[in-house]
């Protein structure tokens, strides 16, 4: 079995190209994976509405189109498909920057009424990907949160980048309430290199987890997605959900991987020639459905709440439970890429 190096460091800028918009000043990026390009996106709207009652959150924010680390599950790669850019690849090669993003959304909180609704940022990209390094649209939005105040907000990422703003998410946390959601579905460094290339490794998501836990930000795991075969076992789900309550998570959800056609497009090859094994399994599960069986989500869920239970991880509400189903099922509804 064989392993993609992982690489975390941005190499030197040259000139992106241009799909014609609007004061496009962006740079690409080479990296040892091939050409990453950035674009600007003129952000026209930024506070997307999620019409679905099943959601537990009503607005969407997300500061790109398109993330780096190229975990090759991500359910986000048809995104993409909206301009047109249908190669699996892309998603993570072209990325689209919303530079005026910040200026959009305090233009929008000054108009719409959020009230007690939830806003989510980071539900179809990772905020806190590579790209932040440079344009640093996530803190700018940041900014705006702080200055508003009165607001539910969560935050959610793969990176301990998140960590450089953690000024900004207290005086967030002073004003709103704020949870920060720490995606993690393994602690196996050469499995999570696998399948997560350009994420930073779990040791860095639990100190980033810790610091903020430590500052007085709520924090929470997703196991998001739990994948058959690979990091579904309960062995590793208690070592995930354990680690992540050492570091100071309050609580932690699951959701069983689930694949558009474009994920299945990059995840189902990279099965067949990783992990050929359960190409059977996943050709079961996913020839003709988007979602895992039924019943195989029943067994999981029931493992996961023993898990959290014998760890002792608070039981959440009736309607918290619902929320997070309703997640499970229906997190490609609303994202407002």
């Amino acid at each position: 079995m064989t392993f993609s190096p992982k690489s975390e460091t941005i190499a030197k800028m040259k000139p992106a190209y241009s799909l014609n918009l609007e004061h496009d000043r962006s740079a690409a990026c080479s990296e040892r994976r091939g050409a990453v390009e950035f674009v600007g996106l003129p952000a026209r709207q930024i506070l997307n509405h999620c019409s679905s009652e099943r959601m537990p959150f009503r607005w969407t924010v997300n500061p790109y189109r398109g993330c780096e680390f190229g975990c090759v599950y991500c359910y986000a790669r048809y995104t993409h498909e909206f301009l047109e850019l249908r190669e699996p690849m892309d998603f993570e090669r072209r990325i689209f920057v919303k530079r005026q993003a910040a200026e959009v959304l305090e233009h929008s909180l000054a108009r719409t009424a959020i009230g007690r609704d939830s806003i989510a940022l980071g539900t179809a990209t990772d905020p806190y990907q590579p790209a932040e390094r440079r344009f640093g649209v996530t803190r700018s939005l940041l900014k705006v949160f702080a200055r508003v105040g009165g607001l539910r907000l969560s935050i959610t990422t793969k990176s301990a980048l998140i960590a450089r703003d953690i000024d900004l998410l207290r005086a967030i946390a002073d004003r709103s309430s704020l949870t920060v959601n720490f995606s993690l579905i393994t602690l196996d460094r050469r499995l999570q290199r696998a399948l997560e290339p350009r994420a930073p490794r779990p040791e860095l998501r639990l100190n980033a987890l810790r610091t903020l836990s430590r500052a007085g930000i709520e924090c929470q795991v997703l196991m998001m997605p739990l994948i058959p075969g690979l990091t579904d076992h309960p062995a590793s789900i208690r070592n995930v959900l354990m680690a992540a309550m050492e570091a100071g998570a309050h609580a932690a959800h699951w959701r069983s991987l689930f694949l558009k056609p474009a994920a299945a497009a990059r995840f189902i090859p990279f099965v067949r020639e990783r992990f050929p094994q359960l190409a059977r399994q996943f050709d079961e599960f996913y020839a003709r459905n988007v979602y895992a069986p039924a019943d195989y989500d029943r067994k999981l869920g029931e493992t996961f709440e023993r898990i959290k239970r014998e760890l002792g991880y608070a039981s959440p509400p009736a309607a918290a439970q619902a929320a997070a189903s309703a997640t499970r099922n229906q997190l490609s509804l609303g994202l407002g890429a």
